[in-house]
């Protein structure tokens, strides 16, 4: 009945100013709380809901002190379309949902998702031909600190048969070549553990060896300067490159290699460095 009546007749310039105003400096002591809750108690009563006064409110924090953006009929400053400011309302509803609902979910372990390819979700028969590519690899490591190259290659070749990605048994294996006299095949098996392991230090200083003895001189300082930067009190790696430079004519530089390598007390240190200052 009341909205057949249609809206209420426009009011004068004068009136709808004092609104505006008034819409702008809002009830004084706290009023408009107030009369908030008697509208919605109103609605309640009448409705059962008390939706559409919660809208309005809704409504005027948005807006906040703009009159000009809602419409103006007569002396009433409306809102717009109730259904607009629900959809705001759900909307605010699901995030804070969607908060509390990941609040709740329990902590995954990061270490228990990663991808198929990481090694800690590494197929169990696979982790067990590591474990026994190890320790070959270590039974290969005692037979070369004892210069038992046979029994040290046998045991390299059985590391890598079950683990193609053992760097330290490719490593070990590339050493005993270069002891053996073998520098050529000993490239391959060097290049590979370096692949694998930037940081195997042997690797770095076997290869620079290697490629010394086929003539690569420019590729063994490189290698020589590398293990260096990574183990500068390597006795081996000092003397090796101290006599390549002395080889190349730069005989302070190869001095001053083979003196750190006496200091280190390593074999041989002595002898090179007598003949490099005879030279």
């Amino acid at each position: 009945a009341i909205l057949a009546q249609g809206p209420p007749p426009r009011a004068s310039e004068t009136g709808r100013l004092s609104i505006l105003r008034r819409a702008r400096q809002g009830p004084p002591g706290g009023a408009s709380a107030k009369a908030a809750k008697s509208r919605q108690a109103r609605s309640t009563a009448m409705f059962g809901c008390g939706a559409c006064c919660r809208a309005d409110d809704k409504l005027e924090e948005v807006r906040g002190d703009a009159p000009e953006v809602a419409q103006e009929v007569g002396d009433h400053m409306l809102a717009p379309p109730a259904k607009e400011v629900v959809a705001v309302e759900v909307a605010a509803v699901k995030v804070k949902e969607d908060a509390k609902s990941a609040k709740s979910q329990p902590k995954r372990n990061n270490k228990e998702n990663r991808s198929k390819d990481g090694a800690k979700s590494a197929d169990p028969k696979e982790k067990a031909l590591e474990k026994q590519s190890v320790e070959l690899q270590r039974k290969g490591d005692e037979a070369f600190a004892r210069k038992d190259w046979p029994g040290a290659m046998a045991a390299y070749n059985e590391a890598l048969d079950k683990n193609p990605k053992n760097a330290a048994a490719w490593a070990g294996r590339g050493g005993i070549k270069v002891r053996t006299g073998d520098a050529h095949n000993a490239l391959a098996d060097l290049d590979e553990a370096i692949r694998l392991d930037a940081d195997n230090l042997f690797a770095w200083r076997d290869r620079a060896e290697a490629r010394s003895r086929v003539g690569d001189v420019q590729g063994a300082l490189a290698d020589f300067d590398h293990k260096l930067r990574l183990a500068p009190a390597d006795g081996r790696a000092l003397l090796g490159r101290g006599e390549l430079r002395l080889s190349q004519g730069d005989k302070e530089g190869a001095i001053s290699d083979i003196q750190l390598a006496a200091r280190l007390t390593y074999p041989g240190a002595a002898e090179l460095l007598a003949k490099a200052r005879r030279a």
